[in-house]
């Protein structure tokens, strides 16, 4: 993967001839909230400046050179850097005020007439500090909803300059990137990317912060800091490639895979540079895809309207996918999963089984459908926390690994039997279903299936493809459809559905349904409800229930699950008992 994000940046580098400077500076905007810019003016003096005062302007993309933000991390000094709302103090004096402790290092050497002009804008922040913080407070009142960038910007001679305009801001910022690379580093070592004989390479690169020294586990030889760049050495080059590539990731590649969990999708183009189409270009670039999705009709299997798999599964195989899921807590990131090198022939077959689905179905499906029984393990619970099951479950589905058909049926009834006890339906079961039709289509979960005489029923079944290839099953599915149409009588003539009690939460077993058809079935004729539809429908049930035989082996989940099925899909079964009556409600 880090290879990939290197090979990225040197292409966007190569691309756009960008220097070292575009590719270190960051975007201090990380997202929409910040709109606002608060400039801390001053007027030119000479070689020197005087305060004037603090001007709210618009944030500008265009002005990101100058704005000449690269984040520091923590309470670390900042020129330009984030507001923090709740605490305007700790921001000018830890950051921009920290700043300037750069005129105190003695090893660093300034020029006399930049330092004249740094050490006269440090004077009258300190002088004029009550002052600013005021306009600031101001400001932050003023405008509730959004969040600001702090920054410097001087009146030179007319014309508005801010820190990116100066070639003293833009050297020190430079050199002090340096500095902190120089801190781990060997002379003469193969870059661990690269693989090439690298004149100096670094020991300390944090591209990516789930690698870091400040733990034990991450150091080598007898954890002494200045032996870590054996763990991971890099040059010069390939830092800076992975900066650019990382960069464009963020602005260009993030997208959200299903609700609460995005994903940062890395291409990786295994035939080199040479393979490289200007579409696939285009497709990758923010800018150039918004025009190119306005054109096109783009199925999706995420939850991200701008999502770009439909256009790259047409691409051949010269490249791969990476989908990196990362949680970022303040300056920590740590991997959930890493799906690597899914060719687009792999994504082709995923459309392919989603259009199966939809064909059956006539819904659309996403794994938005296979989030929906892997959130929370109680519906009750604040957040999320079956996030590890359905990034298993994602892994499986990219790599092609089968998936264990007990635990689906136990996460499914988990779902389904708390809708049904909390909100009396069930409507999950049909998501469940298409969930099956999907794994299924792609060979990850295994489907029983016997030969079986033809019955009036076998259209519908076949309709589903394998998931009621067994008696047992059709006999579970048609006794789930009776018995709602059990309940919806009831409800029409008593408002409740008193005989609910029976169905024990949706946990019955063999015993249990075993006795509830004979129950279905007197109900139905106490309601003089026992025509001869529900008659041809209760000979069916129980002719599938008695070629299952005894002993059924299938987990309780199971059997509800196929039960609960019926009940969802009753509507289908009503149309061929009842093919003259449009409305199955009143059935």
């Amino acid at each position: 993967m880090i290879t990939a994000v290197k090979e990225i940046g040197e292409l966007i580098i190569k691309k756009e001839n960008k220097s070292l400077l575009e590719i270190v500076i960051e975007d201090p905007a990380t997202n929409e909230k910040y709109k606002r810019v608060l400039a801390i003016v001053f007027e030119r003096d000479g070689y020197g400046v005087r305060y004037k005062d603090v001007e709210l302007e618009n944030y500008s993309k265009a002005k990101i050179l100058k704005y000449l933000y690269r984040q520091a991390g923590g309470n670390s000094p900042e020129l330009t850097t984030r507001l923090n709302r709740k605490d305007p103090e700790k921001t000018l004096d830890n950051k921009v005020l920290g700043w300037f402790k750069i005129l105190d290092e003695k090893n660093f050497k300034i020029e006399s007439a930049h330092r004249s002009f740094l050490e006269s804008m440090r004077d009258e922040i300190f002088k004029n500090r009550d002052k600013i913080l005021e306009r600031i407070k101001d400001s932050i009142a003023q405008i509730k909803k959004e969040e600001f960038i702090l920054t410097i910007k001087v009146m030179d001679n007319g014309e508005q300059k801010y820190p990116g305009d100066y070639d003293i801001f833009r050297d020190i910022l430079l050199s002090k990137l340096n500095e902190k690379d120089m801190e781990v580093f060997e002379r003469d070592k193969t870059c661990s990317i690269c693989r090439q004989g690298k004149l100096l390479v670094f020991g300390n690169i944090n591209t990516y912060a789930f690698y870091t020294l400040d733990k034990p586990g991450f150091i080598v030889g007898g954890f002494k800091e200045e032996d870590a760049w054996r763990n991971y050495p890099v040059c010069p080059e390939c830092k800076l490639a992975l900066e650019e590539g990382r960069k464009f990731i963020e602005e260009n590649l993030k997208f959200n895979f299903v609700r609460a969990l995005d994903y940062y999708l890395i291409p990786n183009f295994i035939m080199g540079e040479d393979y490289i189409t200007k579409d696939i270009l285009n497709i990758l670039k923010k800018t150039s895809r918004e025009v190119l999705l306005k054109n096109e009709t783009v199925k999706k299997i995420t939850s991200d309207e701008e999502e770009i798999l439909d256009i790259l599964k047409d691409e051949k195989d010269v490249m791969t996918l990476n989908f990196l899921f990362l949680q970022i807590q303040n300056a920590a990131e740590r991997i959930l999963l890493l799906i690597e090198d899914v060719f687009p022939s792999r994504i082709r077959r995923l459309f392919e089984a989603k259009d199966y689905v939809e064909r059956i179905y006539e819904e659309d499906f996403t794994f938005g459908n296979i989030r929906e029984f892997f959130l929370k393990s109680d519906s009750n619970k604040g957040n999320a926390d079956l996030d590890n099951y359905f990034l298993d479950i994602t892994d499986r589905v990219f790599s092609g690994r089968p998936i264990d058909y007990s635990f689906l049926m136990q996460s499914f009834m988990r779902k389904i039997r708390d809708d049904f006890i909390n909100k009396e339906h069930l409507y999950a079961v049909k998501s469940a279903l298409m969930v099956l039709a999907f794994l299924e289509y792609l060979n990850l979960v295994e489907m029983e299936v016997e030969d079986m005489e033809e019955r009036i029923f076998d259209g519908l079944f076949k309709k589903y493809g394998p998931h009621f290839e067994t008696p047992l099953k059709r006999g579970l599915f048609l006794l789930g459809a009776l018995t709602e149409l059990l309940l919806r009588k009831q409800y029409s003539e008593r408002n409740a559905k008193p005989f609910m009690k029976n169905l024990k939460s949706l946990k019955m077993t063999e015993k249990d349904f075993k006795g509830l058809l004979p129950k279905v079935q007197n109900k139905l004729e106490e309601y003089d409800s026992f025509d001869k539809g529900k008659r041809v429908l209760a000979q069916e049930a129980a002719n599938y229930l008695l070629q299952a035989g005894d002993n059924w082996k299938m987990s309780v989940d199971e059997m509800n699950f196929y039960y609960a099925s019926g009940m969802n899909l009753v509507n289908e079964v009503t149309s061929i008992l009842y093919p003259e009556k449009e409305n199955s409600e009143n059935i």
